[in-house]
């Protein structure tokens, strides 16, 4: 199977056969580089060749295009131009999948679906002492989501500040989605 390749880089595969001129940099230190101008791309590796016989670094090369910004010509480009090879075009590369819109996953995602389809969430356990606090308006919520009282649910007040009320939060919310749907199928 081939390699699929990225869109941005079939697009920059498709700008480099526009290109005016070629560009061949290589920084030998922290002030000292080459900059050298090719007119095509088998002469810009020539330039390459002869300056990584003499540096242990790469150097590299750079389509200039007509607007003046540049575009960097990968390894497998270059190894072409240098066997005389027409360089692979974008268009020989497959296209990526198209993407494919995902469902979330997980328990959260469980718990949402199953509050659209009109099931009512359970309700968290608080029994451990950390959420000793929080008990009382985890009661009052109870209380409303027994009654149906949707109105009450969107009007009750929850600062998400730890996670206890982030529980509770949650468990509104999902109850009036709930409650929702079934007002809506009745």
């Amino acid at each position: 199977m081939a390699k699929q390749m990225h869109p941005a880089d079939a697009a920059d595969r498709a700008k480099i056969a526009n290109a005016t001129h070629f560009n061949v940099h290589l920084r030998k230190g922290p002030t000292e580089k080459i900059n050298q101008e090719a007119p095509t791309l088998a002469e810009a590796v020539k330039i390459v060749d002869a300056l990584n016989a003499e540096s242990r670094k790469p150097a590299m090369i750079y389509a200039i295009m007509p607007e003046g910004t540049t575009v960097f010509v990968p390894a497998d480009m270059a190894a072409a131009a240098r066997d005389g090879a027409p360089p692979a075009k974008a268009e020989e590369y497959p296209a990526p999948a198209p993407k494919t819109e995902r469902k979330p996953g997980g328990k959260r995602a469980e718990a949402l679906e199953a509050a659209q389809r009109g099931e009512l969430p359970a309700a968290p356990d608080f029994s451990a002492a950390t959420h000793k606090p929080h008990r009382k308006k985890l009661e009052a919520v109870v209380a409303m989501v027994k009654a149906g009282d949707i109105e009450g649910l969107k009007a009750f007040e929850i600062k998400p500040v730890s996670s206890s009320p982030r529980a509770i939060a949650r468990y509104r919310d999902l109850a009036v989605i709930a409650l929702e749907a079934c007002s809506r199928s009745a």
